[in-house]
């Protein structure tokens, strides 16, 4: 694809990630261009950010009228009698032609209309309500601040801000958090009976069970215990402070802190991916099903104690599986009533110890990219 200059700034590369995602979406693309594309990603991560987002909006815009049951050209029409010509307003300068930023947000605006032409509500982001996400699903919200939340799959979480205070209470699964500063309106996230203050920064809290871990990836926070209704307590002198590339493992009243390993690691979800490092098999599986509702189930206890490093795709379990496969520590998976289950080889080979590049040649650079150690 030709015109695609520069970094330029974050708008400009809005532009342009808007200007990739129609082009792959109008026609095929040829080798020059995919080459072109992947060096434009790799230029930063601010790139692929931008990308996915635009891809993301491009994807949700085709979910609204399927069946194409509406007729968009008589919608715009329709629309037409409520433009008002602004000029040239902000910086002065005069927008000459279309281009495929304006087009995104131009079909962005036509949304509202096809909305309310399919009896759904746009609710806006803003000074408070629910937010939730279903199994797999990712969403991103802007709070009347100026403040955002990014919700990762399967988590509920409820935001009030009011003149004193900015407030989120987080239900289940696992958000990021980027603060505006407003040193007048602390921003406080409950999750359980722990509290996460902040003033100004980025972190990411996560609900299980058992735990709340909080991830501090730029700035400070302070994290303390409190009643699991309080949020509007205010951080007491000894609370724990995090600064970026910490993070805190809270379980009952014990708190736990130590570095980051792999702060990109603990947002790799932002792209749909899942790093481990040694993790436990057990543990790898568990955090495949929060993403997916076709579940790894293993068959025989033995396998959690597998460790297994490496990256994939967070939608796709059958990626692991054929992993596993092809590291001669599973038989060749089944699946079944919405389950994939692993079993073991019945014997390994003597001093096996581990299986690089293990993923197979269906799965090379599509979803796997691993090791296993035993």
């Amino acid at each position: 694809m030709n015109g695609i200059g520069g970094m330029g700034g974050q708008r400009d590369i809005a532009a342009q990630a808007a200007e990739w995602v129609v082009s792959f979406a109008e026609a095929g693309s040829s080798v020059d261009e995919r080459r072109a594309f992947v060096a434009w990603l790799k230029r930063s991560p601010v790139h692929l950010e931008e990308y996915l987002r635009a891809e993301r909006v491009w994807a949700e815009l085709g979910l609204l009228d399927p069946e194409r049951r509406i007729d968009v050209d008589a919608l715009l029409a329709r629309t037409d009698t409520n433009v008002v010509d602004l000029g040239n307003f902000g910086d002065g300068e005069h927008v000459a032609s279309r281009t495929p930023f304006a087009m995104l947000a131009g079909v962005t605006a036509l949304a509202v209309v096809l909305l309310s032409s399919l009896g759904l509500v746009l609710m806006p982001s803003g000074a408070g309500g629910d937010y939730t996400t279903a199994i797999g699903e990712q969403r991103t919200v802007r709070l009347a601040d100026g403040s955002s939340v990014e919700l990762n799959t399967d988590t509920r979480l409820q935001v009030a801000f009011s003149e004193t205070a900015r407030e989120v209470r987080l239900l289940a699964g696992e958000a990021l958090f980027s603060v505006e500063k407003d040193a007048v309106r602390p921003f406080r996230v409950a999750s359980g009976g722990v509290v996460v203050e902040a003033v100004g920064t980025a972190f990411v809290v996560r609900r299980t069970a058992e735990q709340t871990i909080v991830s501090v990836l730029q700035g400070e926070v302070a994290v303390a215990r409190a009643r699991p209704a309080s949020v509007r307590a205010a951080a007491p002198d000894d609370a724990l402070r995090l600064l970026a590339g910490q993070r805190a493992d809270i379980v009952a009243h014990t708190m736990r802190t130590r570095d980051i390993d792999n702060p990109e690691a603990a947002t790799a979800w932002r792209g749909a991916r899942l790093v481990f490092d040694g993790a436990a098999l057990a543990d790898v599986v568990a955090e495949f099903n929060r993403y997916n509702t076709v579940k790894l189930v293993l068959d025989d206890p033995a396998l959690s104690a597998e460790r297994v490093s490496g990256v994939f795709d967070s939608n796709r379990p059958e990626a692991l599986a054929r992993f596993l496969e092809h590291a001669g520590i599973v038989e060749p998976s089944r699946r079944a009533s919405g389950r994939i289950v692993l079993v073991p080889v019945d014997a390994l080979g003597p001093g096996r110890t581990e299986a690089a590049n293990a993923c197979g040649e269906e799965d090379s650079g599509n979803g796997c990219s691993s090791t296993i150690r035993r």
